[in-house]
């Protein structure tokens, strides 16, 4: 997370119309939260939560951001909106079983070494029939798209297809599960897939 502690105090100058984009087209997946409990993991700045308060005013707002730096920033962003900031990598958060009614997590997947172990996590907090919405951007179809992208983030380990999106999410025993592609800006693609933790079970595999 070194880079990002670097990069905090630049990135929402450098990427927040981006990551704008894709935190709208997060928030209008999600069903009415009500005064439940929405997680995001690796909040970053905190603009998903920033924008998740003024479309869910009674909801209790969580974000999980390993980066001193980003969450530095995040907090500065939050003050006094009445949310909550947790020192915790996507693959351990420091939340209770079953207690999460909603998570999200943006553009963080490209860098985990192994989604499975973030995926049962997540399964963890989550209340049965709690939702997820993982979103990340994906190849655009151009040739060397991601050796391009490579060449600029020496941290990303890998980039999916939406397929690979969904395919992750079912993999881990969500049920209900959709996936689309959406147009970030004439560059990026995203995508975006959702799915519920079901009742019975316990879906993740080990």
């Amino acid at each position: 997370m070194g880079a990002y502690d670097r990069l905090a105090a630049s990135y929402d100058r450098l990427w927040g119309r981006y990551a704008r984009r894709t935190a709208h087209e997060v928030l209008d997946a999600l069903p009415p939260l009500g005064s439940g409990t929405l997680l995001d993991v690796g909040c970053g700045t905190g603009i998903l939560l920033a924008l998740a308060r003024v479309r869910f005013p009674e909801a209790r707002l969580v974000g999980a951001e390993p980066s001193t730096g980003m969450r530095g920033v995040a907090a500065r962003t939050l003050a006094g909106q009445g949310v909550t900031l947790l020192a915790s990598p996507a693959e351990a958060l420091a939340l209770p079983d079953a207690s999460v009614d909603a998570l999200t997590c943006l553009n963080v997947l490209h860098y985990l070494e192994d989604p499975a172990v973030a995926l049962r996590e997540w399964w963890r907090v989550l209340r049965p029939g709690g939702i997820l919405t993982l979103q990340d951007y994906v190849p655009n179809g151009l040739p060397g798209f991601t050796r391009l992208v490579s060449l600029n983030d020496r941290e990303l380990v890998r980039v999916y297809t939406v397929p690979e999106l969904a395919g992750l999410l079912e993999a881990s025993g969500f049920g209900g599960v959709t996936a689309r592609p959406f147009r970030i800006d004439l560059f990026w693609r995203g995508g975006l897939a959702s799915g519920r933790r079901d009742e019975q079970g316990y879906g993740a595999p080990g």
